[in-house]
């Protein structure tokens, strides 16, 4: 469908918007990110090229990529553009590039490395006045430091020549348009007042809300997007692509750029196991009694607590009368279902109450501490 009057009128410059919106399209590959070293034990590396999306031969040296979920690593951006960074692997990664003044920073998608290297995992660098352009057309809520107030997230449906261009140039280059026609996306779950899916037209190459699927164009995106980890699913008559993962925070610009994002698989073949990550678990599933029992007498004293677990835990239990341990702390790994924890409690001690502190530990990760307080007799 053609773009409204209305939306033409709101932003008429057409070199801007040109420009700034191809944010999601333009995005190459190189081979100037291989590592010449391979990863250590339990490691994976990634790699690719950062440049600028208003000229892809304009390189970013001084930005440094660094890794959401695990904030001590970083790897510098060289003159060339190229970085090596490495992660662990069997890990949610979400990397990101940390940008020069007059740049924005750039996520991209939730990888999950699964024992192979990711190649040409590129960033395209937005300068200012772009990213103000992008806002403006969109009507995107800024704070009072003009940086979007939630989360945008785009992407591109790209056909599958446009990852079999492993180089720049020549490659990618050639490959134009590179976006798959025909192509819709859903967002889930759908929160708060999250806009979208939007595509982008072509050749005017502007997000069009008129339109009702891509162009060869091929891109897309999300505006208002809450806090929070979104499943980005494409479809297509004929045609299948690889979906993914996105991970948003409020004033976060996500882009799940070519070769990954959106991209069109060819026959027989799945997606790769990396862009199958999924919502990281936060949560340990356990129910704790509410009460601690002492039994027993003299030197078969005992404190107990007892717990439902809903997943295998790894579960220790202390027992104390303030800062001091009355008997040697219990640790056990729990397989779901009822189970008790019990702490024998040495026989010099007196009578009286004590709090017995429970810490539990799941496969993920995650902790849980409960404490409960009973009284022992002599």
């Amino acid at each position: 469908m053609p773009i409204s009057l209305a939306f033409r009128a709101k932003f008429s410059i057409a070199t801007l918007a040109l420009a700034g919106m191809a944010l999601c399209l333009a995005f190459v590959t190189t081979d100037s990110g291989k590592a010449g070293l391979g990863p250590a034990p339990g490691k994976v590396l990634i790699s690719g090229t950062a440049y600028a999306f208003f000229d892809i031969d304009d390189r970013v040296p001084g930005a440094v990529v660094r890794i959401d979920e695990f904030p001590g690593l970083s790897a510098p951006v060289q003159a060339d553009g190229s970085y090596v960074i490495e992660v662990p692997d069997d890990a949610n990664v979400t990397p990101y590039i940390d940008t020069p003044d007059g740049y924005n920073d750039i996520y991209l998608q939730t990888f999950h490395t699964s024992g192979s290297n990711l190649e040409h995992v590129n960033f395209q660098v937005v300068p200012d006045l772009y990213y103000n352009g992008f806002a403006l057309l969109l009507d995107v809520p800024r704070d009072e430091n003009g940086q979007i107030e939630q989360c945008v997230i785009v992407s591109t449906f790209s056909i599958h020549e446009a990852r079999d261009a492993t180089t720049f140039d020549p490659g990618f280059k050639d490959v134009y348009p590179h976006g798959l026609p025909g192509s819709t996306a859903t967002i889930t779950p759908l929160m708060g007042d999250t806009r979208g899916p939007i595509y982008f037209s072509y050749p005017a190459i502007l997000p069009d809300p008129e339109q009702t699927a891509s162009s060869e164009d091929g891109g897309v995106l999300w505006v208002e997007v809450p806090p929070g980890y979104y499943w980005l699913e494409p479809s297509h008559p004929t045609e299948r692509l690889a979906p993914f993962l996105a991970h948003c925070e409020n004033g976060r610009l996500i882009n799940a750029n070519p070769p990954w994002g959106f991209y069109e698989l060819k026959d027989g073949e799945e997606p790769d196991p990396a862009v199958m990550a999924s919502e990281p678990d936060t949560t340990l599933d356990a129910r704790v009694d509410k009460k601690a029992k002492a039994g027993g007498k003299g030197k078969k004293r005992k404190v107990k607590l007892g717990l439902n677990a809903g997943e295998p835990l790894t579960a220790k239990l202390v027992v104390t009368r303030g800062k001091r341990k009355l008997g040697p702390a219990k640790t056990k790994q729990l397989k779901p279902g009822k189970r008790k924890l019990a702490v024998r409690i040495r026989k010099q001690v007196g009578p009286g109450r004590v709090k017995a502190k429970l810490m539990l530990t799941d496969e993920a990760g995650n902790t849980k501490v409960a404490t409960r307080k009973t009284r022992i007799g002599r």
